[in-house]
């Protein structure tokens, strides 16, 4: 029963339907296999899933970075970031990255990001003599860092359903998120240095002095919401609420905020929002069935019989979920394979929270991956460029994203060190 679940679920994905109803699907035909199991306990199952208090944090920070974004931080960010990387040779390539950075902490998600920064950075970058493919994946991989520096839409999806602090999730992104950064840059660089790409001055330190002062109410947004979740002040939850207070109230005192505007923000943020949500409920009835049928315990024997060794465990890992991420959404692999694998990190002894950031990682390479690198068909369809020609630009962010989850596998602390002090 269990292979024809999985073999029914592939080729309904196959066939071109989203995961959603892929997993809805297979689990009523998996109810309809089983009479004695009432059809009732689907609904059960995805109304537990969807009462959630942890899960309305992502429509507020959905609302909050659209907000944002339509009242012009965006651009002050972009400003800001190009006075202090743009004189570097590779010049606006470096502003992309650290822009990314930047805007990491409003949304929490890469397609927003991916959005709002390739609008403003693909034309420059073309300007700049950028070839399209590499300035579409540049501006790709500048957003996936979106879900990793924190907030996290997709480590607060994680902390909802294990129960897992997600305080320590977003702090445990934070080196990570830097070494992918700085990957990137080095990336850029080589890149300017191989088309002898010419270098711009630095404008001085009072042009960034300007630039810091336009954009500092940005650059406060994360350190309010993410100083205020270690703290205790509030969750993330609240957090997601007072980012869209911030928003507001940004908007109105810098009077760039009209109601046309805070409308759009609604809708975009409902329907952002509304597929994550659609992706947890699918997949809480998937789970249910896979859990009958003792996934879990086959995958365990599995790993614990023929993976018994730390490194063949997260190369396992990393394997699974990068291959997985090229064809699903990775919330979507992220919720089928968390119950899966978490009683088979605890047999092991394993640390959890290295685990966490290990799994996220791996499924946001995936995320960047063809042929369904669900962020690099945001970029295309901004720049209004064919898909096949961001593939082979993309390899190198993808090769460096996959060097920093070797690197965490090697170095628990880049995943611990920051929630330890957390005690």
């Amino acid at each position: 029963m269990l292979a024809t679940i999985l073999i029914i679920f592939f080729v309904i994905l196959l066939m071109g339907f989203p995961i959603y109803i892929a997993m809805g699907t297979v689990a009523m035909i998996w109810v309809i296999g089983h009479p004695a199991i009432p059809s009732m306990v689907l609904a059960q199952k995805m109304y537990g899933a969807m009462d959630s208090f942890a899960l309305m944090a992502i429509p507020f920070f959905m609302l909050g970075g659209q907000i944002m974004e339509r009242t012009g931080i965006t651009r002050d960010i972009v400003e800001f970031a190009n006075t202090l990387v743009g004189h570097i040779k590779g010049g606006i390539g470096h502003t992309c990255t650290l822009a990314g950075v930047l805007m990491a902490g409003i949304s929490g998600s890469a397609n927003a990001d991916a959005t709002a920064i390739g609008s403003i950075l693909l034309p420059a970058l073309k300007e700049d003599g950028y070839e399209r493919g590499f300035a579409s994946a540049l501006v790709a991989g500048a957003a996936n860092l979106g879900p990793i520096i924190p907030p996290s839409v997709i480590m607060i999806i994680y902390g909802s359903v294990t129960g897992y602090s997600v305080s320590r999730l977003f702090l445990g992104g934070v080196l990570p998120g830097l070494l992918i950064a700085i990957g990137y840059m080095a990336i850029t660089y080589h890149y300017a240095v191989k088309h002898n790409m010419n270098n711009r001055r630095f404008g001085g330190w009072k042009k960034v002095w300007q630039a810091f002062k336009k954009a500092i109410w940005a650059l406060i947004m994360p350190l309010i919401i993410i100083g205020g979740i270690l703290s205790g002040f509030f969750t993330a939850t609240e957090a997601g609420v007072v980012a869209v207070f911030y928003g507001l109230a940004y908007g109105l005192i810098k009077k760039k905020l009209t109601l046309k505007m805070l409308k759009e923000s609604l809708l975009e943020a409902v329907i952002a929002g509304a597929s994550p949500m659609a992706i947890i409920t699918g997949s809480s009835m998937l789970g249910y069935a896979l859990a009958r049928e003792n996934l879990s315990g086959i995958v365990g024997n599995f790993v614990t019989t023929n993976i018994n060794t730390y490194w063949g465990f997260y190369l396992f890992i990393l394997v699974l979920c990068v291959v997985a991420g090229c064809f699903i959404d990775c919330a979507a692999t992220m919720l089928m394979l968390v119950p899966v694998m978490i009683p088979v990190v605890q047999s092991c002894g394993y640390n959890i929270q290295q685990f966490a950031i290990v799994l996220i990682l791996a499924l946001l390479t995936g995320n960047l991956t063809p042929p369904v690198g669900a962020t690099l068909f945001v970029v295309c369809s901004i720049d209004g460029l064919p898909f096949k020609q961001i593939c082979k630009p993309v390899i190198p962010f993808v090769l460096s994203m996959i060097l920093v989850v070797l690197l965490t596998i090697a170095i628990p602390g880049i995943a611990t060190f920051l929630p330890s002090l957390l005690g």
